[in-house]
């Protein structure tokens, strides 16, 4: 699959998410923004991989929470732990 192309199962969107992710050490900014990229790219693959569609949708949940978590803690909002 082409770089540019959308994931059409939810295998093949773990994979390209895995490959574009930020290094450990990467700026809080661009972890969220890695994070609701990622929530974009799970819920299209949801619409296209019917047999893994709830889990898709699942996925991208969670990415959004990540990415709010990460938001609430550079606003100060977010629990200090």
């Amino acid at each position: 699959m082409r770089s540019d192309q959308q994931p059409s199962t939810l295998d093949e969107a773990h994979d390209v998410l895995w490959r574009q992710r930020p290094k450990r050490d990467a700026d809080a900014s661009e972890w969220i923004a890695f994070h609701r990229h990622s929530a974009e790219v799970y819920s299209r693959t949801a619409k296209v991989d019917l047999r893994h569609q709830h889990e898709a949708t699942q996925c991208a949940g969670l990415e959004i929470r990540k990415a709010r978590t990460l938001e609430d803690a550079l606003s100060g909002e977010g629990d200090p732990e």
